[in-house]
């Protein structure tokens, strides 16, 4: 969506000229006075006790980091919350080499209609990192990998819980930072595992795997994150999902559903359930079972792959240090090569 659109559609409603700056294009030493979503919002004080806040401002393209020191924080931090639409002055700077917005005011957009989590005639496309994918094209795709599963049962257990998920399925992202962490990413995300495990069974029989299960533990190894988030444009984790979390929680949703089919062989849904728990592949990465079967190793393989891949590309785009190599990947902890090969 072209900036001036966005634009027309403010124009009228806040009073103020809008010329957003995409955070990929942000550099150091810039004044900012334009529209961010706020991810996350939290409050701390500094070692002489003074108030700050600490954000994660994001639009389309990325996320930044946001400091509001005292007088701001004072005047300004009970104007807005997380999830919300917010109109912020400043300048960047770089900090321990990392680029981060000092917010000298911050407000929210009067027409977001906090409550509802809905909006009024304005356009948020510019401010919501999504999926560059098509999502109903990645949904149609993951539909027709489903009903190629074998039993029958399996495909319409896989099946029926798509269907009924359909909407926030498309919409969710798939995970509150990290991977995937944009509209569409949980299907996005998805849709890379289900096809990587997919082709690897399909490539490599003689491994004996069992294609229908692996393919439906990785269609349904995420499900749970539906119970396990809320408010898909700035996830947070829901009750449920502190308290239980998106492996328990999927494991659930497969066994209820389960019980309304006839299966050839009982072991079935457990087997389908013991992906799901195990796909984090270590119970230091939060599995609730190491993986136990050939699906299960598999799945969870791909599912790290898929997400790892995704962190890296992610990394890269936001990344603005000079040369072959990205500045340091706190998270995977090492520098990547973002460099351009040579081609004949």
């Amino acid at each position: 969506m072209p900036a001036e659109r966005f634009s027309d559609r403010m124009r009228g409603e806040i009073p103020y000229p809008l010329l957003h700056i995409p955070i990929t294009d942000i550099r150091d030493g810039q004044q900012i006075n334009q529209c961010f979503l706020v991810r996350q919002k939290t409050q701390r004080s500094t070692r002489t006790g003074d108030p700050y806040l600490e954000l994660v401002l994001a639009d389309r393209t990325g996320t930044i980091a946001a400091r509001a020191w005292a007088e701001a924080t004072q005047r300004y931090a009970n104007q807005f919350d997380e999830g919300e639409f917010v109109f912020v002055e400043g300048r960047t700077e770089t900090y321990r080499n990392a680029l981060q917005l000092i917010v000298l005011s911050i407000r929210r957009l009067t027409i977001h209609e906090k409550e509802a989590g809905t909006l009024m005639d304005f356009d948020p496309a510019l401010l919501v990192p999504a999926s560059d994918r098509d999502v109903d094209g990645m949904w149609q795709e993951l539909l027709a990998l489903t009903d190629t599963l074998e039993p029958p049962s399996l495909q319409r257990l896989t099946r029926a819980l798509l269907e009924r998920h359909e909407a926030p399925f498309k919409e969710y992202p798939a995970a509150v930072s990290k991977h995937h962490a944009y509209l569409g990413g949980l299907l996005e995300h998805t849709l890379e595992v289900a096809q990587g495990v997919n082709g690897y069974a399909e490539q490599h029989p003689h491994l004996g795997l069992h294609r229908g299960l692996a393919v439906a533990g990785s269609i349904l190894h995420d499900i749970g994150k539906l119970l396990e988030l809320e408010n898909p444009i700035s996830a947070r984790y829901s009750f449920l999902g502190q308290l239980i979390g998106h492996l328990l929680l999927g494991r659930d949703m497969v066994r209820e559903e389960a019980q309304k089919y006839t299966w050839p062989d009982p072991r079935f849904p457990e087997l389908l359930a013991h992906i799901l728990i195990a796909h984090h592949g270590e119970l230091e990465y939060a599995a609730a079972m190491v993986p136990k079967t050939a699906e299960a190793i598999t799945v969870y393989h791909f599912d790290n792959l898929s997400a790892k891949l995704n962190m890296i590309r992610t990394h890269i785009a936001g990344d603005a240090e000079e040369g072959d190599f990205t500045d340091w990947d706190r998270t995977l902890e090492r520098r990547f090569f973002k460099g351009r090969l040579q081609e004949d």
